[in-house]
């Protein structure tokens, strides 16, 4: 695992799905619950299957490790197997030659250090006719699914019994096996400064600090309270004679505070009022100048001079162009008279020409 926490949210969680298979209703816990309400909560619910309460602190199951946790996970397999009734078929040992081997009885002492940490949850109590039901079924064939006849048991039971249970495993070749596989089965715990358990001995030795503290501290804790328990009733006994005793002036507070209140009110309308007035006495000023800068600019050309100056000279131009112009017309009408005088003595002289001829 990486780290406690991750190994203790895995225990957790099998813890749960076993509950759940037993028919307990427990919440599957979440990686950042609180542990110890989350090993308090898996108690309870073994409880109510009626297991007896452990004899060690809820707070072992914490690391996720140990006999506590393996106890726990092993009771828990122990009772969904027996309430799924679940059948098992007892193996057969053979020996080199074939034939079965004599059964040997287990190691008690091997048997009580593999199930360490279980004797302290003790199985629910059940009735003898249940202890009879599983004790006659637990040997079932698998293939079949019936259990066998009461007769058929014992007689199997004997048989199994006297059959031997000696293993074909090379003990050598089992040891170089476990070597090998010992080192990757052991678990390394990545060291977290931020992680809250690596604190937990920090935080005993403060409890404790604080349980040896806590008897002067609560005297003193306790003469305090009586001090500002005094205290407060002596402020409340003069903060209720004060009131009595400013009682009118407190009214006649409340009603200069509501006068007040009405003249703020109108003084603000009123303020609004001229505000408004104001606004408007600009606007009709920058019209009024607007108006102003107008009839001054029309009085400046009204007041000059220089268009008439113009029109004059222009009158004077025109005049000289008119003059020209009728000396012009003059030179042109006398060389026209000229010409019309020249024609006409032409004609006579024509004339009196053709008459000459005609009368010759």
């Amino acid at each position: 695992m990486a780290n406690s926490s991750e190994q203790f949210f895995y225990f957790t969680s099998l813890a749960a799905w076993l509950l759940s298979l037993a028919g307990s209703d427990v919440p599957a816990p979440k990686e950042f619950d609180d542990p110890n309400q989350t090993c308090s909560n898996l108690l309870n619910a073994i409880k109510k299957l009626g297991f007896s309460p452990p004899s060690y602190h809820p707070s072992k199951l914490t690391v996720g490790s140990g006999k506590e946790v393996v106890g726990v996970l092993d009771s828990l397999v122990d009772y969904v197997l027996e309430k799924k009734h679940h059948t098992y078929k007892r193996p057969n040992y053979t020996g080199p030659d074939g034939q079965p081997e004599e059964a040997v009885q287990l190691d008690d002492e091997a048997e009580a250090a593999a199930m360490q940490g279980a004797d302290e949850l003790s199985m629910p109590a059940k009735n003898q006719g249940d202890d009879d039901e599983e004790e006659e079924g637990v040997y079932t064939d698998p293939g079949r699914g019936d259990p066998l006849a009461p007769g058929q048991a014992a007689a199997t039971s004997v048989d199994a019994e006297k059959a031997v249970l000696v293993s074909k495993v090379d003990p050598t070749l089992w040891k170089i096996e476990l070597e090998r596989v010992a080192p990757r089965l052991r678990i390394t715990i990545a060291a977290d400064s931020k992680d809250w358990r690596s604190h937990l001995d920090e935080a005993h030795q403060h409890k404790e600090a604080i349980g040896k503290a806590w008897p002067d501290s609560k005297q003193s804790l306790e003469r305090l309270r009586a001090d500002l328990n005094g205290t407060l009733e002596k402020l409340q006994t003069r903060e209720k004679f004060l009131n009595e005793q400013f009682e009118s002036l407190m009214h006649q507070y409340r009603a200069a505070r509501t006068s007040l209140t009405d003249v703020q009110e109108t003084y603000n309308r009123k303020t609004e009022a001229v505000a408004d007035r104001n606004s408007e006495l600009h606007r009709i000023a920058e019209q009024l100048e607007e108006v102003k800068a107008l009839m001054d600019e029309k009085g400046s050309n009204i007041a000059d001079a220089t268009p008439v100056a113009r029109i004059k000279t222009a009158i004077k131009q025109l005049n000289k162009e008119l003059h020209d112009m009728e000396v012009r017309i003059g030179v042109v009408s006398h060389t026209l008279l000229q010409l019309s005088m020249r024609n006409k003595r032409l004609l006579q002289a024509q004339a009196a020409l053709s008459d000459e001829d005609e009368e010759l």
